[in-house]
């Protein structure tokens, strides 16, 4: 009986077959995690950026259509 569990527990121990799916999910998952860090640093700098190049284009359009009105006086 001691000899069976024996077996079975090293056969355990050497098991080995999910080793490589687990230590691919674990890569994925810290690349994920610094994917995430990254992008929770950079939020407020993106978000401003979107509102500079927004004002930016908004500014174009407006001189636009000042040029056009003036034309029209």
């Amino acid at each position: 009986m001691k000899d069976d569990q024996f077996n079975l527990l090293n056969s355990l121990i050497n098991d080995e077959k999910g080793q490589d799916s687990a230590e691919l999910i674990l890569i994925i998952g810290g690349i994920i995690v610094i994917i995430l860090v990254v992008v929770s640093m950079y939020k407020s700098y993106l978000s401003d950026l979107g509102t500079e190049i927004g004002s930016n284009e908004m500014n174009s359009l407006n001189s636009s259509f000042s040029d056009i009105a003036s034309r029209f006086e």
